[in-house]
């Protein structure tokens, strides 16, 4: 499938063409707001894809919308070739499994607007978005403009609706810290939904370092570059979060393995890090068991219990106990991480753990399969073995 040629460099800042000469209309006829390239990764989203695409269309400040699918072909990109029918501004891309950052950096590659919007796959914009964050690039002014995204549950099979509501507590305590003191916008950027002047965004890269950190080291390296940063709570978009247990806890270990990672490149800005500070805020009790367990060989089993914990007082509906069990999951965690990290052992980041009523039913499944196929050994305690052989 070939894709369509990009907006040529030529062009004025109010006009763009399509390979045929077309102008797309993208654009205000005022020319009052620069025009604004809208860059969507995508990867195994096909089936939610379009709600995120049409939600950009449907502003008619998007000058033109890069939607780049990372590898996959799961009809993503027969899909937006589909929209592109519709609307010249789609302009679907696909590049061979570069990950979020060389996707984007592709993207960025190939953009034409005064401005770049980087929107997350699982971000549905709401009315005037697009036009709200140009609305905010003034000529002169150098600025990361951040969205808000209050955080909505996913409903698929195997998402944790309490691990939903987690992230949504930390998120919004993040924004609170981002209105009351400006300075920590760039120091603890979240992404998803920011934009820049293109040629800003250009000079700072997008070749992100640190999974599970990535925005965080983006918006360091945005406050390096003289860039200031801007939280505005009326640039709405819904983020559509899904989070299953095991995904939980890994996506936890990497970020706490990228945060010291941070710390070790940045440290000019961030000061020394601070290993204690992953146990900040906790009750002594707590505080006790997560130090004991936090360590690259207990930590993943130790997480994987308290995931079974959570999971338990979910099926008897005490939410209080699920919510506990998983945050300290979550602690131990980030502090594994951090402790592999320092000790050099990336192998041990790609290890992922199960809650046991998880395991135990992949088991079963594996058992079953064998049954099914005469001949063949099923394959039990996946995860604890892999656990084991490493």
């Amino acid at each position: 499938m070939t894709i369509p040629p990009y907006c040529p460099s030529t062009t004025t800042p109010s006009v763009c063409r399509d390979e045929g000469g077309v102008e797309l209309h993208g654009v205000p006829e005022d020319g009052g707001l620069p025009t604004v390239s809208v860059i969507v990764p995508t990867y195994r989203y096909a089936s939610k894809l379009e709600p995120t695409v049409r939600g950009i269309l449907d502003d008619p400040a998007a000058t033109e919308v890069i939607v780049v699918v990372d590898g996959c072909r799961d009809g993503s990109l027969e899909l937006l070739e589909s929209i592109r029918g519709e609307d010249r501004r789609v302009v679907p891309m696909f590049v061979e499994h570069l990950g979020k950052s060389g996707a984007l950096s592709a993207a960025l590659e190939r953009a034409a607007g005064e401005v770049v919007l980087l929107l997350d796959q699982d971000v549905v914009a709401a009315p005037g978005l697009v036009s709200g964050h140009a609305a905010h690039h003034q000529p002169g002014e150098h600025l990361v403009v951040l969205g808000y995204m209050p955080t909505l549950p996913d409903q698929a099979p195997g998402q944790v609706a309490m691990l939903t509501a987690l992230y949504s507590a930390e998120y919004e305590a993040h924004c609170r810290r981002f209105e009351e003191d400006p300075e920590l916008i760039l120091r603890h950027l979240w992404g998803g939904n920011v934009s820049l002047r293109r040629d800003d965004c250009m000079r700072v890269g997008l070749d992100f370092r640190y999974f599970g950190h990535e925005d965080q080291e983006l918006g360091i390296r945005c406050l390096k570059a003289g860039l200031t940063g801007r939280f505005d709570r009326e640039l709405l978009a819904d983020h559509h979060h899904a989070r299953d247990a095991e995904s939980f806890l890994w996506y936890s270990k990497m970020q706490g393995a990228s945060h010291w990672q941070i710390h070790q490149r940045h440290g000019d800005l961030l000061g020394r890090y601070d290993l204690e500070s992953t146990l900040e805020g906790m009750p002594a009790v707590a505080r006790w068991l997560a130090a004991l367990a936090a360590t690259p060989r207990l930590g993943d089993p130790s997480a994987a219990l308290l995931a079974t914990l959570g999971d338990l007082f979910a099926r008897v509906r005490w939410a209080r106990g699920e919510s506990m069990a998983y945050r300290l999951a979550r602690r131990v965690e980030l502090r594994t991480g951090m402790a592999i990290a320092m000790k050099g052992r990336n192998a041990d980041l790609l290890r992922r753990v199960s809650p046991l009523r998880l395991t135990l039913r992949s088991d079963a499944r594996a058992r079953s399969d064998a049954r099914a196929r005469p001949g063949t050994r099923p394959r039990v305690g996946t995860a604890h073995a892999r656990s084991r052989r490493r």
